[in-house]
C-alpha cells in the first residue's frame, strides 16, 4: 500500500515538473543551431548565400549568420579564433596556416574559378601592356590567392616579384589607392576587379588571368571543431548541395539571385560566363594547387618553413563521403 502511495505521489511530480526539467536539459522544440559561416563578397560564396535565401540551412536545423569579410584569409582567421564555425576560403589562406603548423582542415570546394582574377592598372603611368608594370607599385593584398595569381602572372611575362614594388592594400582600400595613385595598379579579383575597371574608365586597362589556371574557393574552419562536429559538417553540407543543384537547374536565375544577395552586379557573372563553376567536392586539383602554392611561398621566404607539408592532413574529406561519396576524388 505504501509503495503504491509513493508511487502516486512520485508520479504526481512527474506531471507538475517533468517540462521544466525537460527543458532546463533540452533545446526547445522548434528551436535551431546557431552557426556563424564567415563569407567573402568574392562569387565563391554564392553557395551559402542561395542555401541561407532559400531556407536549406533552416531545413537542416540551423540557424545560420553570415558574418562578411573581405578576404577568404580574414575569413579563416575568424574561424581559428572562434568568431565563426566556418569560413569560405581560396587555397594560399589554408596553405599559410598549414605551414605555421595551425589546425585548419577544408571540408569542401564550393567553387572553381579561372580568368576571375587579374590587374588593373592606370594608363597615365604609361602602362599600356603586361610587361610595363616592370618597376611600378602595385597594390597587393598578401598571403591571399590575388598575390600568388599576379605572381604567376608576372612569371608568365618573365618578370619576377623583386622586380615590381608590392604594397600591401586590402580590397576595400584599393580603390581608393588606385584613383589617388597611391599606387600604379592592383592585383585583386571579382567584383572588385570590374568596380575598378569602371571607376578608371578610359584611364584603366584590365591584364586578365588566361589560360588553364583553375583556383578553387573553400568552405574550411579550424580541424578541432569540425571533427567535433561531423553531424553539424554533414548538415551544412547537405544545404549547400541543395544550393548548387539549384544552379544547376536555372543557372541565369540562380546567378541573378546570387548576385542580388551579395550586392555584386549581375553582370559581374557575364563577364567570366563559362568560367565561373558552383561545385561541392573535394578534388586533385586542390592538393595540386596546395602544394603548388606552398613550393612558392617557400621559394620566396614568404614562410620560414623548409618543405611542404602534407597537405592531405589539411582535409576533412569525412562529412562529404557520408553526404555525397562521390563528390571526393582524391588520391593519396
Amino acid at each position: 500500500m505504501l509503495i503504491a502511495v509513493l508511487a502516486l505521489v512520485l508520479g504526481l511530480i512527474l506531471r507538475v515538473f517533468w517540462q521544466p526539467i525537460v527543458s532546463w536539459f533540452s533545446p526547445a522544440i522548434g528551436q535551431k543551431q546557431k552557426i556563424t559561416l564567415a563569407v567573402t563578397k568574392y562569387p565563391g560564396s554564392g553557395l551559402l548565400y542561395l542555401a541561407l535565401e532559400k531556407g536549406y540551412f533552416a531545413r537542416e536545423g540551423f540557424d545560420v549568420s553570415l558574418q562578411p569579410h573581405s578576404s577568404g584569409r580574414d575569413a579563416l582567421s575568424a574561424t581559428q579564433s572562434g568568431q565563426a564555425d566556418l569560413g569560405t576560403v581560396a587555397d594560399l589562406p589554408i596553405v599559410y596556416e598549414s605551414m605555421k603548423g595551425q589546425q585548419v582542415s577544408v571540408v569542401a570546394t564550393i567553387f572553381n574559378a579561372r580568368q576571375s582574377y587579374g590587374v588593373i592598372a592606370r594608363r597615365d603611368r604609361l602602362i599600356h601592356r603586361f610587361s610595363d608594370l616592370k618597376g611600378k607599385k602595385i597594390g597587393v593584398t598578401l598571403r591571399t590567392d590575388g598575390h600568388y595569381v599576379f605572381s604567376t602572372m608576372l612569371a608568365r611575362h618573365h618578370i619576377s616579384l623583386d622586380q615590381v614594388q608590392i604594397e600591401n592594400v586590402v580590397p576595400e582600400k584599393m580603390m581608393d589607392a588606385l584613383l589617388r595613385g597611391e599606387v600604379d595598379a592592383v592585383s585583386t579579383w571579382e567584383p572588385w576587379l570590374k568596380d575598378f575597371s569602371r571607376a578608371l574608365d578610359k584611364n584603366g586597362i584590365e591584364f586578365r588571368t588566361i589560360g588553364d589556371f583553375v583556383l578553387n574557393y573553400n568552405l574550411a574552419g579550424r580541424s578541432e571543431w569540425i571533427a567535433n562536429n561531423q553531424n553539424i559538417v554533414q548538415g551544412l553540407l547537405r544545404a549547400i548541395i541543395k544550393a548548387k543543384d539549384d544552379v544547376d537547374e536555372n543557372p541565369q536565375e540562380a546567378f541573378t539571385l546570387i548576385a542580388r544577395l551579395m550586392n555584386i552586379e549581375r553582370s559581374v557573372f557575364d563577364t567570366v560566363g563559362p568560367n565561373y563553376r558552383y561545385v561541392v567536392h573535394l578534388d586533385q586539383n586542390l592538393l595540386f594547387m596546395m602544394k603548388d602554392q606552398a613550393r612558392w611561398a617557400i621559394e620566396n621566404k614568404f614562410s620560414d618553413a623548409a618543405m611542404t607539408p602534407d597537405f592531405l592532413k589539411s582535409i576533412d574529406a569525412r562529412a562529404l563521403i557520408a553526404v555525397h561519396p562521390d563528390a571526393v576524388k582524391l588520391v593519396k
